[in-house]
Parts: C-alpha cells; sequence; structure tokens
C-alpha cells in the first residue's frame, strides 16, 4: 500500500513539475504588445530629431531605414508574458494612462541632449482610442467630442527595461501644440542605438 501511494505521488509529482514547465516555456514565448496610438500600417513618413538636427524618411526617401524605424518601435513595444510579469508590466501601474496638458511642437522638436523624438506623420486621421475605449475631448462642442489626429511625437530612450514613455497627439485642429498623451510601457534601447548610428543630416 505504501509503495502505490509512493508511486500515485510521484506520478503526480511528475505532472506538475511538467506542467510548469509547459506553462513557463508558453510564457516565454508568447508575446504581449503594449502598443497604443500608432498604427504601423498607417505611417507614411518618420521625422527624428536630435538635439540640433533632424531626418525626414519614407517609402520614397529612405525606405531601409524607414521599415527599420517602424520594426524597431514596434519590437519595443513587446515583450514576452514572463518578462512583462517579472518587470510589473501587468500591475495597475503599467497600464496606458491618457494625460492632458500642452506642450508646444517646437518643444518636441528640440529634445533633451542625449535623448530622440520621433515625429510619426500618418496617411489618414485617426481617431484616438486607448485601452480599446474611445478618448473624448470634453472641452469640444458638439456630440462627437472624439479625438482626431494624423501626426504624433514620441520620445525615444535608451531604456533597455518596459519603462512608461509618452506619445504627444496632434490633432487635427491644433497643429502647433499637443493636448492630448498618451503614456505606456515601452523598451526601446535597440532604437535608440540604431538610431544613434544614422547619419545627421542623411
Amino acid at each position: 500500500m505504501k509503495n502505490t501511494l509512493t508511486k500515485v505521488l510521484t506520478i503526480v509529482a511528475i505532472v506538475l513539475v511538467g506542467l510548469i514547465a509547459v506553462s513557463a516555456i508558453t510564457l516565454a514565448l508568447v508575446k504581449s504588445n503594449f502598443n497604443q496610438v500608432i498604427d504601423m500600417s498607417k505611417v507614411e513618413g518618420i521625422t527624428v530629431y536630435t538635439d540640433s538636427k533632424d531626418n525626414y524618411y519614407s517609402e520614397d526617401t529612405n525606405k531601409e531605414v524607414f521599415e527599420q524605424l517602424k520594426k524597431l518601435y514596434n519590437k519595443g513595444t513587446e515583450e514576452s508574458v514572463i518578462s512583462a510579469l517579472f518587470q510589473g508590466a501587468y500591475s495597475k501601474r503599467a497600464k496606458a494612462e491618457v494625460i492632458t496638458s500642452t506642450v508646444s511642437v517646437d518643444t518636441l522638436k528640440n529634445p533633451a541632449s542625449g535623448t530622440y523624438v520621433l515625429k510619426f506623420s500618418l496617411k489618414d486621421t485617426q481617431q484616438l482610442k486607448v485601452n480599446g475605449e474611445v478618448v473624448e475631448d470634453s472641452s469640444k462642442y458638439g456630440s462627437d467630442k472624439s479625438i482626431y489626429y494624423n501626426t504624433v511625437y514620441v520620445n525615444i530612450e535608451d531604456n533597455t527595461a518596459l519603462t512608461k514613455i509618452r506619445c504627444y497627439i496632434i490633432s487635427e485642429t491644433s497643429i502647433n501644440y499637443s493636448y492630448t498623451q498618451v503614456d505606456f510601457v515601452a523598451h526601446h534601447s535597440e532604437l535608440f542605438d540604431y538610431i544613434s548610428d544614422l547619419d545627421f543630416p542623411g
């Protein structure tokens, strides 16, 4: 009887260890996407700003760099589920946030030394959605208080771990100021390094 119980417990233990191993591998392989605001299929041009110079990239001006910037931006908004869990990216702290503030476009075009700003020019006007929900501007008149935009500025820093970054939404009606910003987690060290190796101007 004792030997039978021992065998059963051993089998149960092996099964549990196997399930844990499979779960860990699955969580390591499955990616979470924290991207908010920018749909790369809608981007027609990207301007890279340093503290003193800038470059513009598109399908026509430099397709190779244009595609690589989009690829690395997207890559920086993805993380394996298990890594994201260890970095607290499923906590309330990591949830995307909408912030109402006023920032001039001129300020965005002059990032601090050691950082970059990307300007994403979109093909079509987009309706702002964050966490899957339409964001409204209560100060707007009329029944449709949605925020529509065709330009987004993003701060790019040398962050290897998931860190809150900020998108500045430039609406159709105000091209000189950002009144709405969105914070969400990303890690853009690879994109940062790629930009650092680019020629300016070029």
